[in-house]
């Protein structure tokens, strides 16, 4: 062995033998081992490959997280569901991967020098949804388990599993939501007893145009793109503004996929009901994309009283991009339009409407690190309704009502974190253009403007605590500012109290204000109120949750709304009807809702809903409700839970209906009881391969209908066909 001395004074001390040559090996062998030992570990180090798929259905899981737990070791699935852990050492591990939506998954292994380790890991869709991603609750990403605020979630699987077609009929069996139909044939909700009007709903966290009477119509918004729904109770108007007295409704559509995936999906039911969806999505390098069409026809027989709905035509196509362009952020944009036609007729009319829509928006997002963000969203919608009526023996056209109403938006939102305490800002600004042959004047502008402020803190161990407020100034109304604080406290590691408190208003519509309306045909006339004050609420929730080993979870809730100078519609005189303010109403609730795992594949869900209404002597049109309902579904898997049986039973009670006679033109005196009932539906659904499943099923099994007040569509049958590629 050579040794080169580059410090003269250690040559020196070998050569003086004060170092002994002995010594000096010692020493070179150390440095050997120092930098040679450490490559030979390096180069017997253990990569572990595997995959992540759906329990159920075979699919792959991209973006999955895969940890090493106790270490900073990790990494994610690719579009295929397939990962790498690299440069392991022997020893022994727990490996733990985890997707938003799906249970956690674990495996143990011993990694040894002489070993091919590879591991599948075959996660099941969250039963219990507490590690799902929502927004709406605080207008930032949170996991559902960690929002102080009440908050209802339906899932894509729920959405499949009931073969809905539209917003309405996902909504429809959920406790505490009635859906109920309009003149027009529309569908409207209430939400724990409050008219739909002050539920506010929004896709992506936007609104759209397009309300018949106040209410947005479910029936026209298609299930095809729908991700899943968040609903939040309770007056949100300091994150939203207007219209959220009662809640939000958020509809969340599906976010883009890694590699190409080409989705169809088929469906054919009772009532001549034929639709079909087409789906391309993709991304490569920095960019995202997807188009969707979609088709149906039929589906429906009535939907009120005195009008039969003969035919139904809808037709959809949409498209979105998304791009990373690194230290600029990341820029969405997408389109969508949408043509409804719906004919009808009753005994003197044909009846036919015809709805377009569009609707854009263009998103800018920015991580500018990892406490500050940014985000503003322009958005555009707009919609074209035309209802026309023809005389049934003549067919000369009766009339022809046409109402254009477009949106142009912009929201703004900023976060900040320092240490354990969060603030958000936001600007909210809209311009709204209504034109409609029944209001005075036919043409009316509103802008609408918000800002927002919003601190949570978690410096108290197991609280955390949210203080916000929003102030909107609107045309024509006076300034509202609404507050809202919600705090959740962990009791236990099993228990959560969360509670909440706040304020919500509502402007008063186009239609409200200016509608100047006389239907002769049916012989009643509708006259607006330009001096209408905004509706306001008070209201608050305090809610427990008890979550016991993955097995149990239960809910109790209790909301109280207060409204006052609520907008409700009066008669004037004998078939003349207008709109006032009225002094109050309180809204009372009690939820209960308890997710139980039955057996390993047996899943079940409870839920009782309780409403009740306080109100003036002098209101008598609050929209009727079902003060008690109930919800029971079960899920049972078979076959390696290739089959899954799902079985939902709603339960209306009894309720009380003030009519309106159209004859005389003024609500009848005395009030009529609609009977308690329920809603039976089931479905089949097979998961033939990894890119083929099947489904059947029945809604409204018991085939209930009620002649005056409904349900009246019957027992409907539908079979359908999903194809991934």
């Amino acid at each position: 062995m050579i040794v080169m001395f580059r410090n003269s004074s250690t040559r020196n001390m070998v050569l003086n033998g004060i170092i002994p040559p002995d010594r000096l090996r010692i020493a070179a062998f150390s440095l050997v081992l120092y930098f040679v030992f450490p490559l030979a570990l390096f180069a017997s180090e253990i990569s572990i490959t595997g995959t992540v798929q759906d329990a159920v259905t075979g699919e792959a899981l991209p973006r999955a997280n895969i940890i090493i737990e106790g270490t900073s070791t990790g990494t994610a699935a690719n579009d295929r569901g397939q990962f790498v852990l690299e440069n392991l050492s022997p020893g022994r591990y727990t490996v733990i991967a985890q997707m938003i939506g799906y249970e956690v998954g674990v495996q143990r292994i011993d990694v040894t020098t002489d070993k091919k380790l590879h591991l599948d890991f075959k996660l099941r869709e969250s039963f219990f949804q507490t590690k799902q991603i929502v927004v709406t609750a605080t207008r930032t990403q949170k996991l559902l388990e960690n929002v102080p605020v009440a908050t209802e979630l339906i899932t894509n699987s729920e959405i499949e599993e009931s073969g809905a077609e539209n917003l309405a009929q996902i909504l429809e069996d959920r406790p505490g939501i009635t859906i109920q139909e309009n003149v027009n044939g529309g569908k409207t909700l209430s939400l724990n007893g409050i008219d739909g009007k002050y539920i506010l709903v929004l896709v992506d966290g936007t609104p759209i145009a397009g309300k018949f009477n106040n209410r947005l119509e479910l029936n026209f918004i298609d299930a095809d793109d729908i991700d899943h729904v968040e609903i939040v109770k309770g007056p949100s108007s300091a994150l939203y503004g207007s219209e959220a007295m009662g809640g939000v409704i958020n509809i969340i559509t599906k976010r883009f996929d890694e590699g190409l995936k080409i989705t169809s999906h088929g469906k054919a039911g009772s009532y001549e009901l034929y639709s079909g969806n087409v789906g391309v999505s993709g991304g490569m390098a920095k960019t995202g994309y997807a188009v969707n069409a979609d088709y149906s026809r039929g589906g429906i027989d009535q939907n009120e009283i005195s009008i039969n709905v003969t035919d139904t035509e809808s037709s959809r196509i949409e498209g979105k991009v998304e791009y990373d362009a690194s230290g600029l952020g990341v820029f969405q944009t997408g389109w969508e339009f949408k043509e409804d036609v719906q004919d009808g007729n009753d005994s003197i009319f044909l009846l036919e409407t015809r709805i377009r829509r569009n609707n854009g928006f263009l998103n800018w997002k920015k991580e500018c690190t990892n406490r500050f963000s940014y985000r503003a969203k322009g958005y555009y919608t707009d919609y074209d309704r035309r209802y026309t009526t023809t005389v049934v023996h003549s067919g000369n056209i009766a009339s022809i009502d046409t109402v254009l109403e477009n949106i142009l938006g912009l929201q703004s939102d900023l976060s900040y974190k320092f240490r354990d305490v969060r603030f958000d800002f936001g600007v909210d600004y809209s311009r709204g253009e209504y034109e409609s042959d029944r209001v005075a004047n036919h043409h009316v502008l509103r802008d609408q403007s918000g800002v927002f402020g919003q601190i949570e803190s978690n410096n108290i161990k197991n609280l955390t605590l949210i203080l916000g407020g929003r102030y909107d100034k609107i045309t024509d109304v006076d300034g509202y500012f609404s507050p809202r604080i919600s705090a959740m406290y962990e009791i236990s590691p099993e228990f959560k109290l969360r509670s909440s408190y706040g304020g919500g208003f509502r402007a008063p519509s186009f239609t409200d204000l200016y509608i100047d309306y006389n239907n002769v045909f049916v012989g009643y006339q509708v006259i607006g109120n330009p001096d209408l004050k905004p509706e306001k609420a008070k209201g608050f929730n305090i809610g427990l949750e008890y979550f016991y080993d993955y097995t149990v979870l239960f809910n109790l809730n209790l909301n109280r709304n207060r409204f006052d100078d609520m907008i409700l519609d009066y008669v004037v005189r004998p078939a003349v009807l207008s709109y006032r303010n009225v002094e109050h109403a309180t809204f009372t609730g009690i939820e209960a809702q308890m997710r139980i795992y039955m057996l390993k594949n047996l899943t079940a869900t409870f839920a009782y809903n309780y409403n009740e209404i306080d109100q003036d002597d002098d209101i008598e049109e609050v929209p009727s409700f079902f003060p008690r309902s109930g919800y029971v579904r079960l899920n049972y898997g078979m076959f390696k839970n290739k089959v899954k049986l799902s079985i939902r039973d709603q339960l209306l009670g009894n309720r009380q209906v003030r009519e309106f006679d159209r004859r005389t033109g003024q609500y009848l005196p005395n009030l009529k009881t609609q009977k308690a009932y329920h809603l039976l539906d089931v479905t089949l659904t097979w998961y033939l391969m990894k890119q083929l499943s099947a489904r059947t099923g029945v809604t409204n099994l018991a085939d209930f209908t009620n002649v005056t007040y409904g349900p009246w569509i019957g027992r409907r049958l539908f079979v359908s066909l999903d194809v991934t590629f």
